[in-house]
């Protein structure tokens, strides 16, 4: 397994993709399809609409093979925060009393910001109570692809780009 060991050892360190190429082709649809709406440790249901039911948390996947390419769906998995799909960052909310708010910003106004938590509730927190606001990092976990084998990455990949 030398050669083995010397292709991943030429793979470049500083690009989190270089170690997942192999998952961009040639996965099972039908088996990716199982990992999305079956695999507990990963629940992408939870957080995202494909074909039928799901969550809020995420970006709606229906329709995302025509609307993105394969290494972006790949990068979404296993890199989240390189980028993040417009109106699905998390916002964090500390207020003057010291509560910590934190989800997706829905929508704001002059009272109040309004977040869907992870846990799918909408949360609106009054603005004259915010003491601090930061954000900017995706909702969707950086260690999802711990609990995904390679196998079923490319899998995956497949199935999310075959939602035409």
């Amino acid at each position: 397994h030398v050669v083995l060991a010397r292709h991943d050892a030429a793979r470049p360190a500083d690009d989190p993709l270089s170690e997942y190429l192999e998952c961009l082709q040639g996965g099972s649809a039908k088996l990716g399809r199982l990992v999305f709406y079956g695999k507990q440790q990963v629940s992408c249901q939870r957080c995202h609409k494909a074909e039928g039911p799901g969550g809020e948390v995420g970006p709606p996947l229906a329709g995302i093979g025509s609307r993105q390419k394969r290494d972006y769906i790949l990068e979404s998995l296993v890199a989240p925060n390189r980028q993040i799909a417009k109106g699905f960052d998390t916002v964090v909310l500390v207020t003057k009393e010291g509560k910590v708010y934190t989800g997706v910003l829905k929508d704001e106004d002059e009272e109040s910001v309004r977040l869907t938590s992870p846990e799918g509730t909408l949360l609106a927190v009054p603005k004259d109570s915010v003491a601090e606001r930061s954000g900017g990092v995706s909702a969707m976990p950086e260690d999802v692809s711990k609990f995904l084998t390679r196998r079923e990455i490319r899998d995956l990949v497949e199935h999310l780009a075959e939602l035409k």
